[in-house]
């Protein structure tokens, strides 16, 4: 998971010069952290990144990005009560919200979901949980469905907010 990718032998007759085999492993490397958020703070509003956020602290908000590569890391101790709206979600953490991934979903052992999750590739450690739907997207089908379920769960915050008042 975390380790070197092996590369398979390449058969002799092959033409792969130094500059491709360069170019093959710039596109598989994971964004760099850009944003990381301690286990000391507490957000209240939305998020907006690029690249890579790391969460070990406690968010009230939604988590956007619009970068193809953009990955959000929840920490063991991080806490997002929010939609979490990404291309790739790796989470040892807590989120209580939808979760829309365009491209690939971890969730490790002490990882737990209440809300929908709408992924293209999931990979769920025992210990994990999910308490709500879970939606296999192909990558280009995600983003109508994440403007989708923006519009539904603001319907229905704006249905709780009429019954307080």
């Amino acid at each position: 998971m975390f380790g070197k990718k092996s590369r398979k032998p390449q058969p002799a007759n092959t033409h792969h010069t130094t500059a491709n085999v360069q170019t093959e492993e710039a596109t598989d490397e994971k964004p760099k952290i850009e944003t990381w958020i301690g286990g000391n703070a507490k957000i209240r509003g939305d998020i907006e990144f690029t690249g890579a956020c790391s969460i070990d602290g406690g968010i009230e908000g939604n988590i956007s990005s619009k970068d193809p590569r953009s990955t959000l890391i929840l920490g063991e101790q991080g806490h997002i009560i929010g939609n979490v709206s990404v291309a790739n979600v790796y989470a040892n953490g807590k989120i209580d919200g939808n979760v829309m991934a365009i491209k690939k979903v971890e969730l490790h052992p002490k990882a737990r979901i209440n809300g929908d999750l709408h992924y293209n590739l999931l990979e769920m450690a025992v210990g994990a949980g999910v308490n709500g739907k879970l939606m296999h997207q192909e990558a280009q089908a995600v983003e109508p469905v994440i403007q989708l379920a923006d519009t539904s769960s603001q319907k229905e915050a704006k249905k709780k907010a009429q019954s307080k008042a």
